[in-house]
């Protein structure tokens, strides 16, 4: 559910030594800082021409892949190691350093500064015009909404699994959130008119999933792709569920016309037992194996392949919600706490579910909090971190209190100069 998770995430280029917390971070006022990014703004290549160079770099690196093209000085007999589950065979040619190198090559280009710069702004671009359009559906089809949800989410989360699968996160795919995502995608698609089903996503639409957005604070930052694609897998469920609740569409609103007055009167009821405890038991086999593969049969991978995981993210402070909890315990007993922790806090989501399904003045206000609350986040980002670590990233050094200081002094004296003339 992390936003660091994800966890929070274009991919975000990599951090350069954080600067002074001490030192005062302004926008680059003086005429060399606005030199400075007007330098490289201007050396941020057009979109055609850096597609088209990034394509030619992408081809030199399948071709050193496939063994047609070796760099200068390539060890061929150096074994390049991967997970045991991606060692494919290629017949006699081996995964080699030429790979590794050449991959390299293709990540230094790709994070250069006016690439980096060329990238967050067309992701700028996208997630403006998914919001846009968001809004749109729900506005005006908000039937066919669900269509669009399936769309997006099929892209970023194909993007997400190919980046965090590269640096080394993928075990972030094994949350819950991820899970309630497919199950709703299965209602929608496989099992449209199941009345069950659909209760039991909106539950989790609803309860872990919105409430997550509060708990890891994700936001809308329109250039970060990451941040963008946690936000979207934690608030677009919520708006399919009350698309479907409150403007259902054909074949469920069909069949709900057609199996008579008992159908309709079972899909508006909203009983503890759909909507809290039988969205319980999905969630509970999922813990049950979540805990056996991350913290029993791969705990020893984890640890020696250096794998994040949303354990190790949530318990990292002790100013945490989890953390102040689980980090209590001695190491041992931390992830069973952990997860008797996940599983009260997920109860606790639900325990409004029957006000939302009942109440569509309740569940909308709730929604658009949830959404201002997530604008908030990234106002905050943007105005409070944004500046300091985006000009670094792109070697712009901001202004520093120390440069501030210096021109007190010859104010001082110019105001004490006045003076004496007086």
């Amino acid at each position: 559910m992390s936003e660091a998770a994800s966890p929070s995430n274009g991919t975000p280029p990599p951090t350069p030594p954080a600067p002074d917390p001490d030192a005062e971070l302004d926008p680059p006022a003086s005429q060399q800082d606005a030199d400075s990014l007007a330098a490289a703004a201007a050396a941020s290549p057009g979109l055609l021409p850096a597609l088209g160079e990034d394509l030619s770099c992408l081809g030199g690196g399948l071709a050193a892949f496939t063994g047609d093209v070796l760099p200068a000085g390539a060890d061929t007999d150096s074994e390049y190691e991967l997970d045991d589950y991606e060692n494919f065979d290629l017949g006699e040619l081996i995964v080699s350093t030429t790979l590794r190198d050449e991959v390299q090559r293709v990540l230094q280009r790709f994070l250069s500064p006016r690439r980096v710069l060329l990238r967050d702004k067309i992701t700028f671009v996208l997630g403006t015009c998914s919001l846009v359009s968001g809004a749109f559906f729900l506005g005006y089809s908000p039937q066919k909404f669900y269509r669009l949800y399936t769309a997006e989410g099929a892209a970023m989360l194909a993007l997400r699994f190919t980046h965090y699968r590269w640096s080394r996160q993928h075990y972030y795919l094994l949350d819950w959130c991820y899970l309630a995502n497919a199950m709703l995608m299965l209602q929608i698609w496989v099992y449209p008119t199941n009345l069950l089903l659909a209760k039991v996503t909106f539950a989790h639409a609803f309860g872990p999933l919105l409430w997550s957005i509060l708990a890891f604070r994700n936001s809308i930052v329109y250039h970060s792709l990451d941040k963008m694609t946690s936000h979207f897998m934690h608030l677009y469920p919520a708006c399919v569920c009350w698309t479907i609740r409150w403007h259902t569409a054909d074949p469920l609103a069909a069949h709900l016309r057609g199996a008579g007055p008992q159908a309709a009167a079972a899909w508006e009821g909203g009983s503890l037992r759909d909507l809290v405890l039988l969205p319980m038991l999905p969630y509970m086999l999922w813990a049950v194996l979540y805990y056996l593969k991350v913290f029993v049969i791969s705990s020893r991978k984890i640890q020696q392949r250096g794998y994040e995981t949303l354990f190790q993210y949530s318990t990292q402070s002790r100013r945490s919600l989890f953390g102040s909890v689980v980090l209590r315990f001695r190491p041992s007993l931390q992830p069973l706490v952990y997860m008797c922790l996940h599983l009260l806090l997920t109860l606790t989501t639900m325990c409004l579910n029957q006000l939302w399904w009942r109440s569509y003045a309740a569940n909308t206000a709730f929604l658009a909090c949830i959404f201002a609350a997530s604008a908030w986040s990234g106002a905050t980002f943007y105005f409070d971190v944004f500046a300091a670590r985006y000009l670094a990233s792109v070697g712009i050094a901001a202004r520093r209190r120390a440069g501030s200081a210096s021109e007190a002094p010859s104010q001082s004296e110019a105001g004490s100069d006045a003076k004496k003339q007086r």
